[in-house]
């Protein structure tokens, strides 16, 4: 399965020397969260930003331009486009950190989110339809800074009033480093500190390779700000519920991370035995394990260790194919998809296989898999997928924003087996998944599996588009850029 999340953030602030390398670690550790772009700003008595196309290169050789980021704070972005267009020039207008200058003041933000009431924000804000989200949100900023003069009250207006999902870090004019999470929290922030350093991050990662202590993961609602030594923390809004984005423990946080005190690689070793458990029958006629790499590496170890069954590593990941499948065009697609995983035909051939995925959006590269799994001679083939089945869009910055493209949407299980040539197709279901992570349901945000949306605007559009499919209207791009 191969989807795109928003993007990552980071931020910094250190007291003695340059923080610009403590960005490059903190965003190359979360390069998995974006490949289209990414960028960073640092102050230095002024706001400095660097942006590029692409994933950061795995050595600190930008070039010329990268050596005027000076300075002891800054911030840091990997993004894919979630809002506004997907040309060139739009991706490269469109690159994180974005700056806005006001007659008064200046301010960067690197967001991770999506903007549900986006045209609603941009008409109140005066930003171009063809700009992302992120300009909107950049100038609603702005704005309530030069009204207020206080960085707090601008992100007390973003609480306020705009419908969906963010995770902000951003630099002021005057050197503030500030941070903050939407009421319900959809996106993982965490902060953490060291000697001379404190920090934000999208993952914990970030964290950890630049050798900084993990503190806490912000609140829905939270609001920080680092001046100078001082470390401002403000709940601004009292959540009446939490809805942490249930994808992030399948598929786009590093197994690495944690969330709260648990490692993300915990969860999904769960994720595979809770599936074998529940489909012991199924799992007795196989004769091993298979697992699409990477993120389903640690089902499928779970898988083996509770069905007894080897595991065998037949499928291999081929590292430096970092295109995406779920988001090129249709006519490359396939060569995306075939090129990325190399199968050992030898461990394949004639046996039962329980193909460990972490989930089914479009079916285009389970479906792909399977047939190669076919030509290389597997016997059977049984997936065993650790999301539950998705039945609706993501309205909350996971490209996957229409009912068109999902396959869970359309089909039953059995339905889909046989579209993608499968013996069975097997899900986890919501209660084991959630009970796998040891949250709550009540945390979560599960709309994407039970077409419920925590917040209000998105749960309209979804239910509205849902009736007109229903009556036989089609749908025009992504829901929320269509209103």
């Amino acid at each position: 399965m191969n989807l795109a999340e928003k993007c990552g953030v980071f931020g910094a602030q250190v007291t003695n020397g340059e923080v610009f390398h403590m960005l490059y670690w903190g965003m190359l550790a979360q390069n998995h969260r974006g490949h289209q772009s990414h960028g960073f700003a640092t102050w230095d008595g002024d706001i400095e930003v660097y942006t590029q196309l692409g994933l950061i290169p795995p050595n600190q050789g930008f070039g010329f331009d990268v050596k005027s980021l000076k300075g002891s704070v800054g911030i840091g972005n990997v993004r894919y486009a979630t809002s506004g267009s997907l040309d060139l020039g739009a991706r490269q207008r469109d690159a994180m950190p974005i700056r806005v200058n006001g007659e008064k003041r200046s301010v960067a933000i690197s967001f991770n989110g999506n903007i549900v009431n986006v045209r609603d924000l941009q008409k109140r804000v005066g930003v171009d339809q063809s700009y992302s989200d992120t300009h909107a949100l950049a100038l609603l900023i702005l704005q309530k800074l030069e009204e207020t003069g206080s960085i707090e009250e601008a992100a007390r207006a973003c609480m306020g009033g705009i419908d969906g999902s963010f995770a902000v870090t951003g630099i002021v004019d005057d050197g503030t480093l500030f941070a903050f999470k939407d009421p319900i929290g959809v996106k993982p922030l965490c902060y953490g500190k060291s000697k001379g350093v404190h920090a934000f991050s999208s993952e914990s990662v970030g964290l950890d390779i630049n050798g900084i202590k993990w503190d806490h993961e912000l609140s829905p609602g939270e609001f920080m700000a680092v001046e100078e030594e001082e470390v401002i923390r403000r709940q601004l809004v009292e959540s009446q519920r939490r809805a942490f984005c249930a994808f992030e423990f399948a598929y786009f946080m590093r197994p690495d991370s944690r969330v709260k005190e648990k490692f993300v690689y915990q969860a999904r070793v769960e994720f595979g035995r809770a599936l074998a458990h529940i489909y012991a029958e199924k799992a007795k006629r196989c004769d091993v394990v298979v697992s699409l790499p990477e993120t389903a590496d640690d089902a499928a170890y779970g898988f083996h260790e509770e069905a007894g069954i080897p595991w065998e590593r037949a499928t291999r990941r081929h590292r430096y194919v970092t295109q995406r499948a779920f988001i090129t065009d249709v006519e490359y697609r396939d060569s995306v998809i075939f090129r990325k995983v190399n199968i050992l035909e030898p461990l394949i051939k004639g046996k039962r296989l329980a193909v460990v995925d972490d989930s089914i959006v479009r079916g285009d590269t389970t479906r792909a898999t399977v047939k190669r799994l076919r030509a290389a001679g597997a016997r059977e083939i049984h997936l065993f997928i650790t999301y539950p089945r998705i039945l609706g869009p993501c309205f909350y910055g996971i490209d996957m924003a229409t009912y068109s493209q999902l396959i869970g949407a359309r089909m039953t299980p059995e339905e889909i087996a046989v579209e993608v040539d499968a013996d069975s197709v097997n899900y986890l279901t919501i209660e084991d998944y959630v009970k796998c992570t040891e949250l709550t349901r009540e945390q979560f945000c599960l709309g994407c599996m039970t077409n419920d949306y925590p917040t209000p605007m998105a749960d309209s559009l979804a239910k509205e588009m849902w009736n007109k499919l229903k009556r036989g209207e089609t749908e025009k791009g992504r829901i929320y850029e269509s209103t």
